[in-house]
């Protein structure tokens, strides 16, 4: 069985390391890691590269993640894909359910991997 692809959304670069460094903490459970610096490319991206998984900061400039949140729960291929959303602000009100989470900045490595575990249903050892 292949690991899925995660996507990381952020219009910084240094955010993009850091969460593909976080990642690593997945071992072999992690697929493969791409990214996009705003919602218009990720959205393109998950509909093209097979995702699994999309970390996306809340603020980015062309299509923030709450709106990429919401075309993807739109789209009837992709409406069940996880989306952890990340932001500077604690966030009231934002979307939740069974395939949504939210991480406040900062977080550690340890609370986005139980997060991204979550979202994929994975056990604490990385498997499905």
């Amino acid at each position: 069985m292949n690991a899925p692809t995660i996507l990381i959304v952020d219009d910084d670069p240094d955010m993009r390391l850091y969460l593909r460094g976080c990642l690593r903490g997945l071992g072999e459970a992690a697929g493969p890691v791409i990214d996009a610096a705003d919602g218009v490319e990720a959205l393109r991206r998950v509909r093209a590269d097979g995702v699994g998984l999309v970390i996306s900061d809340v603020v980015l400039p062309r299509m923030d993640g709450l709106g990429l949140r919401q075309a993807i729960r739109g789209d009837s291929v992709h409406a069940r894909l996880p989306v952890l959303l990340i932001s500077g602000e604690p966030e009231a009100g934002l979307p939740s359910g069974p395939d949504d989470a939210f991480l406040a900045k900062p977080f550690n490595a340890r609370e986005l991997l139980a997060a991204v575990r979550r979202l994929m249903n994975m056990d604490g050892n990385g498997h499905p």
